[in-house]
Protein backbone atom coordinates (compact mmCIF):
# COMPACT_ATOMS: atom_id res chain seq x y z
CA UNK A 1 0.00 0.00 0.00
CA UNK A 2 1.24 3.42 -0.75
CA UNK A 3 -0.02 6.52 1.01
CA UNK A 4 0.14 9.98 -0.63
CA UNK A 5 -1.76 13.01 -0.10
CA UNK A 6 -4.56 11.13 1.80
CA UNK A 7 -5.59 8.62 -0.37
CA UNK A 8 -5.33 4.87 -1.45
CA UNK A 9 -4.01 3.47 -4.14
CA UNK A 10 -3.64 0.15 -5.03
CA UNK A 11 -0.69 -1.63 -5.85
CA UNK A 12 -2.74 -3.56 -8.94
CA UNK A 13 -2.81 -3.08 -12.10
CA UNK A 14 -6.00 -1.41 -11.78
CA UNK A 15 -5.29 1.60 -10.33
CA UNK A 16 -7.83 3.16 -8.14
CA UNK A 17 -8.24 5.51 -5.23
CA UNK A 18 -10.66 6.22 -2.33
CA UNK A 19 -10.66 8.57 0.74
CA UNK A 20 -9.10 6.87 3.50
CA UNK A 21 -8.33 9.20 6.33
CA UNK A 22 -10.48 7.21 8.27
CA UNK A 23 -7.92 4.52 8.22
CA UNK A 24 -4.87 6.69 8.99
CA UNK A 25 -3.21 6.30 12.14
CA UNK A 26 -0.86 8.61 13.70
CA UNK A 27 2.66 6.67 14.96
CA UNK A 28 6.27 7.86 15.26
CA UNK A 29 9.11 6.83 13.12
CA UNK A 30 12.68 5.99 14.40
CA UNK A 31 15.67 6.68 11.95
CA UNK A 32 18.73 5.53 12.79
CA UNK A 33 21.85 6.82 10.89
CA UNK A 34 24.80 5.26 11.62
CA UNK A 35 28.06 2.96 10.70
CA UNK A 36 27.06 -0.14 9.08
CA UNK A 37 29.68 -1.75 11.13
CA UNK A 38 27.45 -1.76 13.91
CA UNK A 39 24.00 -2.91 12.47
CA UNK A 40 23.81 -5.99 13.73
CA UNK A 41 24.67 -4.83 17.41
CA UNK A 42 21.74 -2.62 16.65
CA UNK A 43 19.40 -5.29 15.68
CA UNK A 44 20.31 -7.25 18.02
CA UNK A 45 19.23 -4.59 20.59
CA UNK A 46 16.21 -3.52 18.61
CA UNK A 47 15.42 -7.19 19.15
CA UNK A 48 15.46 -7.51 22.71
CA UNK A 49 13.77 -4.76 23.56
CA UNK A 50 10.77 -6.55 21.81
CA UNK A 51 10.95 -4.91 18.03
CA UNK A 52 10.74 -7.29 15.42
CA UNK A 53 9.95 -5.09 12.41
CA UNK A 54 12.36 -2.88 10.80
CA UNK A 55 13.84 -1.95 7.37
CA UNK A 56 17.83 -1.48 6.25
CA UNK A 57 18.79 0.67 3.96
CA UNK A 58 22.07 0.00 2.96
CA UNK A 59 24.45 1.97 1.74
CA UNK A 60 23.90 5.74 2.83
CA UNK A 61 25.64 9.20 2.27
CA UNK A 62 25.93 12.21 3.17
CA UNK A 63 27.92 15.02 5.83
CA UNK A 64 28.12 15.75 9.52
CA UNK A 65 29.84 17.04 12.44
CA UNK A 66 32.94 14.16 11.51
CA UNK A 67 32.92 15.11 8.34
CA UNK A 68 31.37 13.25 5.02
CA UNK A 69 30.58 9.66 5.08
CA UNK A 70 30.58 8.33 1.30
CA UNK A 71 29.24 4.79 -0.03
CA UNK A 72 32.83 3.95 -1.01
CA UNK A 73 33.82 3.51 2.97
CA UNK A 74 36.93 3.22 4.23
CA UNK A 75 38.74 -0.28 4.75
CA UNK A 76 36.55 -2.97 3.29
CA UNK A 77 32.68 -1.86 3.95
CA UNK A 78 33.08 -0.69 7.70
CA UNK A 79 33.13 2.97 6.64
CA UNK A 80 29.86 2.86 5.26
CA UNK A 81 26.86 4.24 6.61
CA UNK A 82 23.23 2.42 6.98
CA UNK A 83 19.64 3.68 7.85
CA UNK A 84 17.24 1.79 10.46
CA UNK A 85 13.68 2.67 10.12
CA UNK A 86 11.42 1.68 13.39
CA UNK A 87 7.37 2.54 13.48
CA UNK A 88 6.24 2.50 16.80
CA UNK A 89 2.61 3.77 17.54
CA UNK A 90 3.18 5.27 21.13
CA UNK A 91 4.77 8.60 20.86
CA UNK A 92 6.50 8.26 24.52
CA UNK A 93 7.51 4.80 23.63
CA UNK A 94 9.12 5.91 20.40
CA UNK A 95 10.89 8.36 23.12
CA UNK A 96 12.07 5.88 25.10
CA UNK A 97 13.49 3.44 22.18
CA UNK A 98 15.42 5.90 20.77
CA UNK A 99 16.59 7.01 23.82
CA UNK A 100 17.77 3.46 24.51
CA UNK A 101 19.31 3.14 21.24
CA UNK A 102 21.43 6.11 20.96
CA UNK A 103 22.61 5.61 24.95
CA UNK A 104 23.43 1.62 24.22
CA UNK A 105 24.73 1.68 20.68
CA UNK A 106 26.09 5.13 19.60
CA UNK A 107 26.48 7.94 22.57
CA UNK A 108 30.42 8.13 22.35
CA UNK A 109 32.53 5.45 20.24
CA UNK A 110 30.48 5.50 16.44
CA UNK A 111 29.31 8.19 14.35
CA UNK A 112 25.46 8.70 14.10
CA UNK A 113 22.05 10.56 14.65
CA UNK A 114 18.89 9.08 15.94
CA UNK A 115 15.44 11.17 15.47
CA UNK A 116 11.99 10.72 15.24
CA UNK A 117 9.14 11.63 12.73
CA UNK A 118 5.46 12.10 13.64
CA UNK A 119 4.05 9.85 10.55
CA UNK A 120 0.55 8.63 9.82
CA UNK A 121 0.57 4.85 8.76
CA UNK A 122 -3.05 2.65 7.29
CA UNK A 123 -3.61 -0.31 9.62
Amino acid sequence: LLVKNSYFYSTSNNLTHTRCTNMLKSAEKIIIITERIICSRIIEYLESLGIKAYTIYQDVSGQGERGMRSITGGLSRFGENIRIEIIIENEEEAIAVAEKIYNKCLSSKYAGIVYIEDIRVIK
